[in-house]
């Protein structure tokens, strides 16, 4: 059994993610996306050209924007009708620069914390946070496409975890493997003293990811956060909770999902009909997840 010095680990762990340099830095693919991204004059043209520069990368655009829930199918056989078509600009510019950042972190496949079922998890967070903002009626609080990202990229502090340190990655792999009706992040503090959405933000920072992206995935687990980009926050435990159908997985017990969604101007039958959409969609996410951790 390993044996962690819970006060030093976290104290170690968090002079890392302070330090500059120690967080692996955005893979070339990524930057250039990330630059693409905050040009006002980017076209299609330069980032289906991004995008196919990278085979793999290219083949899961496809595929990505074959999902039942598109609606097109055998018919998308190239990138640019992927982007033009099904996708559009943002959307495939955001689903493109997820899946090149994490290129870098290396995590195990297996396991209720390895790379297919986070990526699992991100994909159909990523998706459901894309369709709730979609039907809120309070649009002018949130960007969709931030949103997006926020969904994203709400558990990439694992990937860094894993990275940085992958015997006590392993070993908590393990634990929430095993014990599955324990609360993962709860173990986290219990075992380490440090947890998943804290690391997220650092790693968001460090890649100088957008500050709404940041705080999203720093306070997700506290949708009571009344603070700058509070709506993204809420929206991201909106999300979440549904994927949990509705199981008190944050830190706000006394906060309920309907009161959220009344925040945002949400209205709960189409945030069901919204949910059922993504749920339907399950098994080609997880067959997505398992590309990415091929």
């Amino acid at each position: 059994m390993l044996i962690i010095n819970k006060l030093e680990f976290s104290q170690n762990f968090r002079s890392i993610l302070q330090q500059a340099g120690q967080i692996p830095p955005l893979p070339e693919t990524a930057r250039e996306l990330l630059k693409l991204r905050n040009d006002p004059e980017a076209n299609l043209e330069q980032l289906t050209g991004i995008i196919e520069k990278d085979p793999a990368l290219a083949a899961f655009i496809m595929k990505y924007a074959r999902m039942s829930i598109f609606g097109y199918g055998s018919r998308i056989n190239s990138v640019h009708l992927a982007v033009s078509l099904v996708l559009g600009f943002n959307t495939a510019l955001n689903l493109a620069l997820g899946i090149t950042s994490s290129g870098c972190l290396k995590l195990p496949n297996h396991g209720a914390l390895g790379r297919i079922r986070i990526w699992n998890q991100a994909l159909e967070c990523a998706a459901l946070c894309r369709e709730l903002c979609h039907v809120m009626t309070e649009k002018h609080l949130a960007n969709c496409d931030l949103l997006y990202l926020s969904g994203l990229f709400h558990n990439f502090g694992y990937f860094l975890f894993g990275h940085l340190y992958p015997k006590e990655f392993s070993y908590l792999n393990d634990l929430v493997t095993r014990y599955p009706e324990q609360d993962a992040r709860a173990l986290q503090l219990q075992v380490f003293g440090i947890t998943h959405d804290t690391i997220g933000m650092y790693l968001i920072k460090a890649w100088d990811l957008p500050e709404e992206i940041a705080v999203a995935v720093a306070e997700q687990n506290f949708p009571d956060y009344s603070g700058k980009h509070a709506p993204y926050v809420k929206l991201l435990a909106i999300a979440n909770r549904m994927l949990h159908d509705d199981t008190q997985i944050d830190g706000c017990p006394y906060i309920d999902t309907l009161s959220l969604m009344d925040c945002l101007g949400i209205d709960p039958h189409t945030a069901k009909s919204v949910q059922e959409k993504v749920r339907g969609c399950r098994n080609e996410f997880h067959m997505l997840a398992q590309d990415l951790a091929a």
